[in-house]
């Protein structure tokens, strides 16, 4: 967070500061804040046709900076190069000396002398302000004329070889005078830097001169720098400074010491290049170091004869190209900065490091094919489609260009198209018949014959097509093998679109039309299952069987607009604790047959915002029947108690009594006499990421063998939920407030989350007692028949075999047993007083019972 900070802030200031001479607490300061990240070198980089016409960027590169010359003789400034578009005052000799340069190499290229005035006009600009006078007096600064003096020695070579003219032989003199007589500092890192780059631009110089003073000192200082990177060679070429960094240093060593001992050179770039960064993705004039970075690479190819170099090189010098999003000839120095933002000196980088080395000659009649725009590598197609081949080219030759472009499709197809006359720097896109794809790797080929440069006459792509499958098979249950109603739905990849989809059939069968990939298979079923996924890859027509089994818990949402589920689902999602939804208001009534299929036996009743029949009558009695059958309820919701006070359901069968409502606090707590509640440290019922939806919160009592496990406050313990441990093995947790709108507050980082507290009472529920039986299916489970289920005084029993009947009353107390002799007999019950009771054998379901009078 910090360097981003900070980032940002250098990012502003860049602005007023650009690439003028840093002092020497500015560059301690950014040193000390930022240092850049290693990124690896790409394990394979994008090889193919060049995607640019270099020399057509190279003329624009001369017009960008062409137009920022100060053109008025008056001014003391005439002849320098501007800064940048948003710079105009700035104008100093380094951007001055790299535009000489540019403009020679232009016309040492095309023998065009376009640019013969604006050299003329640089020149006077650069011996007024010569490159050993940019220290701005500081002696402390030293280092930026040893930088100016280092481009002064390679403007003056480049003009004296393509002019044939050595009338500035004087300054590059002076300029190597200055550089001997100035040794940098070995302990500052971007004193290394230029250290490097003026003394690779000095070797170079002293080769051409055959100057041996120059030769050695250049040398001394490039091994210098190489004993540096040697010590700690992954961080020192990853770092930026200024306008350099380690590809800086690391091009310095290539054209010193590198130059000097091949053999020995080779050998340490096959050693160091592999700690070369892949890209600087961050950082102030980051263009400007990625064109380093680039530089490092070609000099590391010009000497070690690797391929993937040249590649990378290539690939940072097409990366940088694009951040001309105007086409006008300039880039920006950092990569985030807008096009209205292009600077000289970053662009003259980007032609004497990147642009200049990928083309060596211009040929009198010279056809370029561009890369495919159809078919895209990166496309997606399957068998039977068809594909329109299309690509452009360009005559980046002297000369019209005539012949004939062919395409060619490995599966046979093949197409041609006359070129006439076509003019030199015109581009036109070429586009051929279709062609009907094959399934696999389909090569497309593209090329023209008869020109001077074969270098740029083919294009390759290389796309797969995709074969039409079935998938088709089984949704089963796991353990009863019944078919399972539910929607099939398949998506390619992590894709979020369907790819297709069906219902399945009464046999559970299902079929999906597929290719060879591979799919998410995604199950949409009705409860007690839940949705679930697979990841299946598909080579051909496959038959499977998918089985699942019910859902752990089935969550009931009654509220009244069927809000609300989310928070309930993404804490269960997060807990991976398989879940179905019933939403009660539109589906209708609860199939409470289901919950004993549920894996956990566990129902979530939530009510959100309802204030009426939060639990029906009706339910209630099916909710009681549930649990006196060992199931696991968590009742949930703001109007609960308010609304069921007084009830048998409330104080009898969840086990707590309604005090009052409308509590006014937001937070609730743990009892800390429970051991339970303990461990809850506390969390909020408003605002956060929760639902917000709490207007009267119910203050509850524990009854029976229930006990207050959360409280809303820690002094009066006013009681916000219970849980109780009922007959059976089955549990009871209910809640006086929504469970959807807790959630932990940013001012109390230690309370728990939402996620946290279903974990919680989700691990007690499902803990075992000791007295929970699982639950026997209805084929296997003795069959006990009592009737009337209504009556006054007498039942009638039916069982398969003798055994012991038990009745329980609401509460869950067992009030009478009954075996009866034979397997139909009278049950005398006219002791007991009206009410609803249940009976059971120790291996059936629970019968419930009405005494009226």
């Amino acid at each position: 967070m910090i360097r981003r900070l900070f980032l940002s802030i250098l990012a502003l200031v860049s602005i007023a500061i650009a690439t003028r001479i840093w002092s020497e607490d500015e560059i301690q300061r950014y040193e000390k804040r930022y240092k850049g990240e290693y990124l690896p070198r790409p394990e394979t980089t994008p090889f193919g046709p060049r995607r640019f016409n270099y020399l057509k960027r190279k003329k624009w590169v001369c017009e960008f900076v062409a137009r920022y010359q100060v053109s008025d003789s008056l001014s003391p400034d005439f002849g320098g190069i501007i800064e940048a578009e948003h710079l105009p005052t700035i104008i100093e000799t380094d951007n001055t000396q790299e535009a000489i340069w540019v403009w020679s190499r232009h016309y040492q290229i095309t023998g065009s002398d376009y640019y013969q005035e604006n050299i003329r006009r640089a020149w006077i600009y650069v011996l007024r302000n010569p490159a050993y006078r940019e220290h701005g007096g500081n002696p402390g600064n030293i280092w930026y004329a040893v930088w100016n003096c280092g481009l002064g020695l390679m403007a003056e070579s480049k003009y004296r070889q393509a002019y044939q003219d050595s009338s500035y032989l004087f300054y590059a003199d002076s300029c190597r005078d200055f550089y001997l007589k100035h040794p940098l500092n070995p302990n500052n890192i971007l004193e290394n830097f230029v250290t490097a780059q003026a003394s690779g631009m000095a070797y170079d110089y002293a080769l051409e001169r055959n100057d041996q003073e120059l030769l050695d000192t250049a040398l001394a200082r490039g091994t210098r720098v190489k004993n540096w990177i040697e010590e700690n060679a992954r961080s020192r070429l990853a770092y930026q400074s200024w306008a350099m960094c380690g590809g800086t240093a690391f091009w310095g060593v290539c054209h010193t010491f590198c130059k000097a001992d091949t053999v020995a050179g080779k050998a340490w770039i096959e050693t160091y290049a592999e700690s070369l960064p892949g890209f600087y993705p961050s950082g102030t004039w980051n263009c400007s170091h990625n064109i380093w970075l680039a530089n490092a690479y070609r000099a590391a190819a010009e000497i070690g004869h690797n391929e993937e170099d040249w590649e990378i090189h290539q690939y940072l010098t097409d990366t940088l190209l694009m951040r001309d999003t105007d086409l006008d000839g300039g880039i920006p120095a950092t990569w985030t900065d807008p096009n209205t933002q292009d600077q000289t000196w970053v662009s003259t980088y980007l032609d004497f490091m990147g642009l200049d080395v990928l083309f060596d000659t211009i040929y009198p009649n010279d056809l370029c094919l561009y890369e495919f725009i159809s078919p895209s590598p990166s496309g997606f197609y399957i068998e039977g489609d068809t594909v329109t081949p299309k690509f452009p080219i360009e005559n980046v030759g002297l000369t019209p260009v005539s012949g004939y472009v062919h395409c060619r499709v490995d599966s046979g197809y093949e197409e041609q198209r006359e070129i006439a006359g076509f003019p030199p720097e015109d581009q036109d896109t070429l586009s051929f018949p279709p062609v009907a794809l094959e399934r696999g790797v389909r090569r497309f080929w593209a090329y023209f014959t008869g020109d001077s440069n074969p270098k740029n006459d083919s294009i390759f792509a290389n796309i797969k097509v995709y074969g039409r499958f079935t998938l088709s098979g089984l949704l089963l249950d796991s353990v009863s093998s019944i078919p399972i109603l539910a929607w099939v739905k398949a998506y390619l990849g992590n894709d979020t679109t369907v790819w297709d989809s069906c219902l399945t059939n009464r046999s559970g069968g299902f079929s999906l039309n597929l290719i060879d990939s591979t799919f998410r298979v995604t199950i949409e079923p009705e409860p007690p299952y839940y949705r679930r996924s697979w990841t299946i890859p598909l080579t051909g027509d496959t038959n499977i069987v998918l089985l699942t089994s019910p859902a752990e818990v089935m969550i009931v949402n009654n509220d009244s607009l069927e809000n609300y589920s989310s928070y309930y689902t993404s804490s269960l999602d997060s807990l991976n604790v398989s879940w179905c939804l019933w939403k009660k208001p539109s589906q209708g009534p609860v199939p409470y047959d289901l919950f004993d299929r549920l894996e956990k036996r566990t129902v979530i009743w939530f009510t959100g915002n309802t204030r009426t029949q939060t639990v029906p009558v009706s339910d209630q009695e099916s909710l009681a029947n549930f649990i006196l059958r060992g199931g696991n309820l968590l009742l949930t919701g703001q109007n609960i108690a308010e609304e069921l006070a007084g009830t048998h359901f409330l104080e009898n069968i969840i086990g707590c009594r309604f005090d009052s409502s409308g509590y006014s606090g937001f937070l609730a707590f743990g009892n800390r006499s429970d051991s339970l509640g303990r461990n809850v440290i506390g969390t909020a019922t408003a605002g956060g990421n929760g639902a917000n939806n709490q207007t009267s919160r119910d203050i509850i009592l524990p009854l029976s063998n229930a006990t207050l496990f959360m409280v809303y406050d820690t002094v009066t313990n006013l009681g916000a939920g219970i849980r109780r441990e009922a007959p059976f093995g089955a549990k009871v947790i209910f809640l006086g407030f929504g469970f959807e709108a807790v959630n932990r507050p940013a001012s109390r980082p230690q309370y728990w989350t939402r996620t946290q507290l279903m974990g919680l009472m989700l691990d007690w529920l499902f803990a075992p007692t000791g007295i929970a039986e699982k639950p026997l299916s209805e084929s296997s489970a003795p069959r006990l028949t009592i009737l009337p289920r209504v009556f006054q005084n007498h039942l009638l029993v039916k069982t398969a075999t003798p055994v012991q009947i038990a009745l329980f009353d609401i509460t869950g107390r067992e009030v009478a047993t009954f075996y009866p002799d034979s397997g139909t007999a009278v049950w005398n019950l006219s002791s007991l007083p009206t009410g609803i009771y249940f009976a059971r054998t120790p291996d059936s379901k629970a019968v419930s019972l009405v005494k009226v009078r």
